[in-house]
């Protein structure tokens, strides 16, 4: 019940800074553009990068407060990412198929855009990652009967979906010279890329449970950002549902901090043992 308690409290701080993120970069758009729409000195610029700065250093004090309580989220994947029980079955597949269904609205919506290719491609990884994301987390419950070759290529697919993402953003934006218009959602993908590849690393054994947290609420956090810039309706339910997802997995591994294990004594030097013998 305590590490229940510990998740939602820190999932409601990533929620409510992803609102105010929200807000403050809607606030943003309205007045740091002048007539023309064109950037001007606005005291929202600097106030969007000062919360994202605020929301970077809550996080980071939430991952290190968990190591000077003596918790620490264990290095197995099964053992990291557990997640048994009603409610999390039922959430996995809810955020899975809003992820499915922002993908077809944009596959089905794109057709006019000068980048559909790109977009199409885009919508059918995103298809394929709210598939992957409840499958992955099912797996992590059965040690028994996952493999793992297969958690590893689920773990992998939402990877390339963020790096087809983060290209079809160059390139709609590559002739762009409003850098306010699309900085905020290229740094968004890059750190939620980062998120996902770290969560990764508990299928492919190199696992960083401490950057793998921090970043996932500042992903989930941006994620939400981002809701407030004009995109086609299914990017801004794929990156609502990618929000969820990072705020499902950092409830997950909060939920399954443990205490910290106990060093083995350290073995006496045979040396030193032999010359106590002889004397």
């Amino acid at each position: 019940m305590l590490k229940d308690s510990k998740s939602l409290e820190v999932s409601c701080y990533v929620l409510g800074a992803g609102a105010f993120g929200v807000f403050f970069r809607w606030m943003q758009l309205q007045l740091a553009y002048n007539g023309e729409g064109l950037p001007g000195k606005s005291v929202w610029n600097f106030f969007v990068v000062l919360l994202i700065a605020v929301c970077a250093g809550v996080f980071w004090y939430f991952v290190r407060r968990n190591g000077k309580a003596g918790l620490v989220v264990p290095d197995g994947f099964f053992d990291a990412l557990s997640n048994p029980g009603r409610f999390h079955a039922l959430f996995r597949w809810f955020i899975g198929i809003i992820m499915v269904a922002g993908s077809l609205l944009l596959f089905f919506n794109c057709e006019l855009d000068m980048n559909v290719t790109f977009l199409r491609v885009l919508s059918v990884f995103g298809a394929i990652t709210g598939i992957c994301f409840p499958l992955l987390l099912v797996c992590a419950n059965k040690p028994h009967v996952a493999k793992n070759g297969t958690i590893t290529l689920l773990s992998f697919m939402p990877l390339l979906f963020f790096a087809t993402w983060l290209l079809t953003s160059y390139k709609q934006n590559s002739i762009n010279p409003i850098g306010w218009d699309y900085v905020v959602e290229v740094l968004t993908i890059i750190v939620d890329m980062f998120a996902f590849f770290r969560v990764a690393g508990f299928a492919y054994g190199v696992p960083d449970a401490k950057k793998g947290m921090f970043l996932s609420m500042l992903g989930a956090m941006l994620s939400l950002m981002c809701l407030a810039d004009n995109r086609y309706l299914g990017q801004q339910v794929m990156f609502f549902a990618v929000a969820l997802m990072l705020t499902m997995y950092n409830w997950i591994l909060f939920a399954n901090l443990v205490p910290t294990p106990k060093a083995a004594p350290a073995e006496e030097d045979s040396d030193e043992e032999e010359i106590v013998e002889r004397l």
